[in-house]
């Protein structure tokens, strides 16, 4: 038989849906209805009616304890659904039938019961279903009426015809309704897609909005960090070009070391915004190699020009598995932001240790450091602390870092150092392979 609820492939299967078990549960409750009405109507004709039998009060005690247990009964925890409908329909059809064999056969009135049977039917399937259960019905009460006596012609013309007619109307009704639940379940899963889709729709809507504002914070940013280089450039070859030849030479070469210091730091810069632009758009590559670690910090130091000021600790650490010109980059970013919040002959400690599956970084100086409260929102994009900050920058770099310890799938963050100051720390996880360790880099660009 086919199951005409609303099953779907949201029921698991085994189980009934939600739909399913309130139809079963409608069911039950009209059983235990016409269980209670024909108690009524039996005990009202005690006494009038001879033809009923001594077994007819034990159809009823069963009849109204099965009501009550198919209304209480779980069929997940029974037995599959489609055997737990066919059991509770053959039960149905057995009790109207001894009720029909105990009140009189061929001269009971309730026959009429089977009639109730069938709604039950239709509301569980559809056209063929229902049709042929009335069909089925009317073979056993046929067989009744040969038990109790033989079928009279009257009883044959007009209770036959009357099941099979129910019957085909019942399952007209029932295939309607079952067409309507399913032009239902349609137009309810046309909605929810149309909902995903709009939702779906208004997301990608605020994420243009998002890197459209960004877009335009990334360009106002950038147009402010180009002017100052830019200016200082320009201004440096004006001079040049109008009082070079009046020029004391030293002055000179100071002015062009004053030019070549601002067109690096343009070159900084340029490699910063490319740099966000490939970590926002998803196209940073990583070649993560084992890499001396003290290649690493050395490197850095000579990249930043603060080998004065810097004082290392590697802690015995040998190798780092990691791309080292990112990595460079990342010690770099920190050696530049403590030495810019750091006072003049302030010392900055690097500090590297090994842990069980991790490498981690420790960069420290001895600045103000950072409020705890703000301490999360220094890696964001273009931000830098006070409404006004004094030191130059398009904060970018410890963006930057995050973005490229985060891709070396590790962590980094900012607590306070002991004695004052911002101690950044990182941690990147170590892989154990056999590969050469590489000591021979290429240098990596540093941030502003």
């Amino acid at each position: 038989m086919s199951r005409s609820g609303t099953s779907g492939a949201s029921a698991p299967r085994g189980s009934l849906s939600p739909e399913e078990r309130r139809t079963e549960r409608s069911i039950a409750l009209v059983r235990i209805a016409v269980v209670a009405v024909v108690a009524d109507v039996y005990l009202i004709s005690i006494g009038i009616r001879p033809a009923v039998r001594p077994l007819a009060p034990s159809v009823l005690v069963l009849a109204a304890v099965y009501a009550i247990w198919s209304l209480l009964a779980r069929p997940d925890e029974t037995m599959s659904p489609n055997r737990f409908q066919a059991a509770t329909l053959l039960v149905d059809a057995t009790l109207i039938t001894l009720w029909l064999v105990a009140t009189g056969g061929t001269n009971s009135e309730y026959w009429t019961l089977y009639l109730i049977a069938l709604v039950a039917v239709a509301m569980r399937y559809s056209l063929v279903e229902t049709f042929f259960s009335a069909l089925g019905l009317a073979v056993l009460y046929v067989i009744v009426l040969s038990i109790n006596g033989g079928a009279s012609p009257a009883a044959l013309l007009s209770r036959l015809p009357v099941l099979l007619i129910a019957g085909f109307a019942l399952g007209v009704l029932a295939q309607q309704r079952r067409t309507h639940q399913v032009q239902r379940q349609l137009l309810a899963q046309i909605a929810e897609d149309r909902s995903q889709a709009l939702a779906e729709e208004q997301a990608l809507v605020a994420r243009l909005r998002e890197v459209d504002l960004a877009k335009s914070e990334f360009v106002a940013v950038a147009a402010h960090e180009f002017r100052t280089p830019l200016a200082a450039i320009l201004g440096v070859f004006s001079t040049l070009r109008n009082h070079g030849d009046g020029l004391d030479p030293s002055l000179r070469d100071e002015l062009l070391v004053g030019a070549e210091t601002q067109a690096q730091r343009l070159g900084r810069l340029v490699d910063d915004l490319l740099t966000v632009a490939r970590i926002e758009d998803g196209a940073l590559r990583l070649d993560v190699q084992p890499v001396e670690a003290e290649w690493l910090v050395s490197h850095a130091i000579q990249v930043s020009r603060t080998g004065d000021r810097v004082r290392t600790d590697l802690g015995g650490v040998q190798t780092i598995w990691c791309d080292a010109d990112h990595m460079v980059r990342v010690l770099t970013n920190l050696i530049d932001n403590a030495r810019k919040y750091s006072p003049p002959d302030g010392a900055i400690f690097i500090t590297v240790a090994q842990g069980p599956s991790t490498v981690s970084v420790s960069v420290r100086d001895e600045g103000p450091g950072i409020p705890k409260e703000r301490r999360a929102e220094v890696f964001d994009r273009f931000r830098r602390l006070g409404e006004k900050p004094k030191k130059p920058g398009a904060g970018l770099g410890l963006y930057i870092t995050r973005s490229l310890v985060e891709a070396h799938g590790g962590t980094i963050r900012v607590d306070e150092a002991l004695g004052g100051g911002a101690d950044f720390n990182f941690t990147v996880p170590q892989a154990e392979r056999d590969q050469p360790v590489s000591t021979d880099r290429p240098a990596a660009a540093t941030a502003v």
